[in-house]
């Protein structure tokens, strides 16, 4: 079963759905708000990637983003030139990564044909995208975005479709979009909330921690795809705050343990660095102008 032909199958119900709540925004005399809202996802959609610090400067570095499987091998077989004792195997690594979302991962993905080679990342129109994933949202490029050759949208997190063992195909082949339509999907998502919320709430209300669009391809996500790092205010000047005191020589004890399990300074130069050469720019956003 093929995820990306289901996502190109889903076109004409999408149509008819979207048509019918394009009717009833007309009746109601709202359609404008309705146009605007989902001229502005077509206009400005892209994908974005959270991660942690380190995920990122690995990718900077090695100039393509790998999914747990890959990183989970070149470890592996990394380690396996150096340490004489055997070592678990890739798959118990990855379970024990993925904890408590192992099985319905592994369900999701032996659904479907190449499910193993699957990245996921979000449908973002801008913002900080999924924090729960990592501080550093990278957004990648629009023109990008729209050339990955495998690609599709799912109207929540995939492993809302796993059910005990199964996926339920019923209900994602209703709740995916290709590329093309994937605006739509959108739309009827958040079909009662598009009044409600301001112009400038839109982007977080598309993608957050709690509700988000999920894109999944199985194109080479590389460091030139990248249109910007984003990272929130709040967090960079804390950043700067340990550096000023590092200047100073003033860092507390407990500070210098808060750095090494959350803000590892060096890492962060590193990054900004490796941003600068490659011309990528760090975007800090204000979460409190959003």
């Amino acid at each position: 079963m093929n995820i990306f032909d289901i996502a190109n199958q889903n076109w004409d119900s999408l149509k008819i759905r979207y048509k019918l709540l394009k009717e009833r925004y007309e009746d109601y005399n709202n359609l404008g708000i309705f146009s605007n809202f989902v001229k502005l996802v077509k206009d400005k959609w892209t994908i974005s990637i959270n991660m942690r610090q380190g995920v990122l400067n690995n990718f900077l570095i090695a100039g393509k983003y790998k999914n747990i499987y890959e990183i989970k091998k070149e470890q592996g077989d990394e380690l396996r030139k150096v340490k004489k004792m055997d070592i678990i195997s890739e798959e118990q690594a990855v379970k024990k990564h993925q904890k408590g979302y192992y099985e319905a991962r592994v369900t999701f993905e032996s659904t479907f044909e190449d499910g193993a080679k699957f990245k996921y990342g979000a449908l973002n129109i801008g913002g900080l995208g999924l924090e729960k994933y990592g501080d550093y949202c990278v957004a990648i490029k629009r023109e990008q975005s729209k050339e990955y050759t495998s690609l599709a949208f799912i109207k929540e997190d995939s492993l809302n479709y796993v059910e005990e063992d199964y996926v339920n195909i019923e209900r994602l082949s209703q709740d995916i979009a290709n590329r093309e339509c994937v605006h739509i999907l959108v739309a009827l998502k958040h079909a009662n909330d598009i009044e409600e919320i301001p112009t400038d709430e839109l982007a977080s209300m598309i993608c957050c921690d709690e509700c988000y669009v999920e894109a999944i391809t199985m194109g080479d996500i590389l460091n030139k795809h990248i249109e910007s790092v984003r990272m929130s205010k709040k967090k960079y000047l804390l950043y700067y705050d340990y550096l000023y005191k590092e200047f100073l020589s003033e860092l507390s004890t407990s500070e210098l343990s808060d750095i090494v399990k959350r803000y590892r300074l060096e890492d962060f130069r590193n990054m900004q660095e490796l941003l600068t050469k490659q011309g990528i720019k760090l975007e800090v956003i204000d979460e409190n102008e959003n």
